[in-house]
């Protein structure tokens, strides 16, 4: 309970900037991880062939 009032505090009384900075990192890490996975995957899925790498970019685009 103690943790989601110190986010609603967060987002009510800090200043902007910081609350940019707390809840924005997290996810911008998130999405470091999640494009590294991919780069990783096709990486590895190239090597397979060229129909395999042609799968795999369209998944992409789905996901």
């Amino acid at each position: 309970m103690n943790k989601n009032n110190n986010k609603m505090d967060l987002l009510g009384n800090a200043p902007v900037p910081q609350a940019l900075m707390a809840l924005g990192i997290p996810i911008m890490i998130g999405m470091l991880i999640n494009a590294l996975y991919n780069l990783v995957d096709a990486y590895f899925i190239g090597g397979l062939g060229e129909s395999q790498m042609g799968a795999i970019s369209i998944a992409f685009s789905v996901v």
